[in-house]
């Protein structure tokens, strides 16, 4: 599977996105600062967003002044930018709202985006996010600013260790590499700037859409209280804590994401494709997950479900399809569109 490199235009400035697979839009909020080629080429992050493609069109992008976008930052960078180049992203796609995946600071852009214009938007998951980072004392902040300005190669050295601190030497050098690569020093600063200081909480209460909040334990960029903070603040969400330290995705083991995300998109979808289904909503979420090899246990840790719930689900499930197994139900299934 190849992703496909486009453009289109934000006030004049070329805006880079790739696309991947077929299917509903998952649109993937730029983060603070990457690269389409340089990230595609990482095998971690290529398997990632492919077996997201297996079931979804993914669409990322480049933000303005970052990687394969237009390098010239002529102003200092606003939310306001950024939530209208997502905006841009998912009307240059032309079939009607996405699901937005927001990494990080990315949740600034997206829920700027998601008040604003809410037809564009039909659900959000955040992932490691935040609403404010006021929680780092205003000298501080300001002194990283200034520090990526200064020495944006060792800066970029010292976000790849916070991002991924469990990884080897040479993968955290890797991981710098390619930070240091998708931006100059100004840009980079001008953005870590934004990061640090935009404040959305006010904006979070018009964000009606369902919204999941995914959280690492231990993620040493972004602490997790800052995600559950999103998380009360949004009308329509739910907070999933998951395993793990890594900042990014599709870092360290990105199995515990899939799976929270299959129980969010994939059991809505497999509703709207089979209206006459026997099963409810809920059920079909769990059988999809069972389709993908998922314990009683797991499957309760991805819907928040206790496990005596899931196994009262997965009974009604054989039951209803006239299955012994989990397996011939899940087959069934298939064959019939449910899931």
């Amino acid at each position: 599977m190849e992703q496909e490199i486009r453009f289109t235009e934000l006030d004049g400035r070329r805006l880079a996105y790739a696309t991947t697979g077929e299917g509903p839009l998952l649109v993937f909020a730029a983060p603070f600062v990457s690269h389409l080629e340089t990230e595609w080429a990482q095998p971690r992050a290529r398997a990632f967003y492919e077996q997201l493609a297996e079931t979804y069109r993914v669409v990322r992008y480049d933000r303005i002044g970052v990687g394969l976008s237009d390098r010239h930052l002529d102003e200092a960078p606003t939310v306001e930018l950024d939530a209208r180049a997502l905006g841009t992203v998912i009307a240059a796609q032309g079939r009607g709202p996405a699901t937005v995946f927001a990494s990080s600071c990315a949740s600034l852009a997206t829920a700027g985006l998601a008040s604003a214009l809410p037809e564009l938007v039909e659900r959000v998951v955040f992932f490691g996010g935040y609403a404010a980072r006021d929680d780092i004392p205003e000298a501080t902040r300001r002194s990283l600013v200034e520090f990526a300005r200064s020495n944006w190669p060792l800066a970029s050295q010292m976000l790849a260790g916070l991002h991924d601190p469990r990884s080897s030497r040479d993968e955290v050098e890797r991981l710098g590499r390619y930070l240091h690569g998708a931006a100059d020093a100004e840009v980079a600063a001008a953005y870590l700037e934004l990061d640090l200081f935009s404040d959305l909480r006010a904006v979070l209460s018009h964000v009606t859409m369902p919204a999941l909040a995914l959280h690492r334990r231990g993620d040493r960029t972004v602490p997790i209280a800052r995600g559950r903070e999103l998380a009360s603040l949004l009308p329509n969400a739910r907070f999933v804590a998951l395993p793990g330290d890594a900042h990014i995705a599709w870092l360290e083991d990105p199995r515990d994401v899939r799976r929270s995300l299959a129980g969010f998109l994939g059991g809505l979808e497999s509703a709207r494709r089979s209206r006459d289904s026997p099963l409810s909503r809920r059920e079909t979420e769990v059988l999809r997950l069972v389709a993908e090899g998922l314990s009683n246990r797991e499957i309760a840790l991805s819907l928040v479900l206790s496990e005596h719930t899931v196994h009262r689900h997965v009974a009604n499930i054989l039951r209803k399809l006239g299955q012994s197994t989990r397996a011939a139900a899940a087959a069934q299934a298939a064959r019939a569109g449910l899931v």
